[in-house]
């Protein structure tokens, strides 16, 4: 290589090195902010019950058709994820329910079937593997409750006070939830 030629090349192993290190800084600036901002909140609709909401009791089946019902105060809060079998949206967040399921000791996750069809209920339950989770089919609650879509869920606290509600679709946004819940609990607690 002659004069100009080895220049040009020296200078563009120069710029490829000054490129490598702004995508690294620009890479851990974007960690940084991801980390600070947090998980993403569940998209909260104006359907569903108003946060604040206080619920007395709720009612379904098991798909063994056995009776459930929950009556207010209970010794654990509650996320309610409303689901159906029919849903894609529903398929491709259980997943992520089921990591929250399993990480989350101190909070009770139910799936809440919306169709009341047993045998569809149970073929799911079996091919997507939820018999270690708490399903129950109750499809008068979702109407009762104003639920319009899903995969949907409540956050309701022990007294049965509906702490947060919204449209989740991945592990971050049950998080968030959780989170927007432990915020109200806490400015109530203040306001009493």
């Amino acid at each position: 290589m002659e004069g100009g030629w080895l220049i040009s090349y020296i200078v563009l192993w120069v710029m490829t090195l000054l490129l490598v290190i702004v995508v690294l800084a620009h890479s851990r600036l974007l960690g940084l902010l991801n980390y600070r901002v947090g998980p993403a909140n569940a998209k909260s609709l104006a359907d569903g019950p108003e946060i604040g909401e206080k619920l007395t009791k709720l009612t379904g089946i098991y798909p063994n058709q056995a009776k459930w019902d929950v009556k207010f105060p209970i010794s654990m809060d509650l996320v309610l994820v409303f689901v159906s079998p029919q849903c894609s949206t529903c398929n491709e967040v259980l997943p992520h329910i089921k990591d929250f399921f399993e990480r989350q000791k101190t909070i009770k996750t139910i799936l809440i079937s919306i169709i009341d069809d047993i045998r569809m209920n149970q073929a799911y339950i079996a091919y997507r593997d939820l018999e270690k989770m708490e399903y129950v089919m109750s499809e008068k609650m979702g109407d009762d409750l104003k639920i319009e879509g899903v995969p949907y869920a409540l956050y309701v606290n022990q007294e049965g006070v509906v702490s947060a509600k919204g449209l989740v679709n991945n592990y971050e946004n049950l998080v968030g939830l959780t989170n927007s819940a432990e915020k109200f609990n806490l400015i109530k607690e203040k306001l009493n």
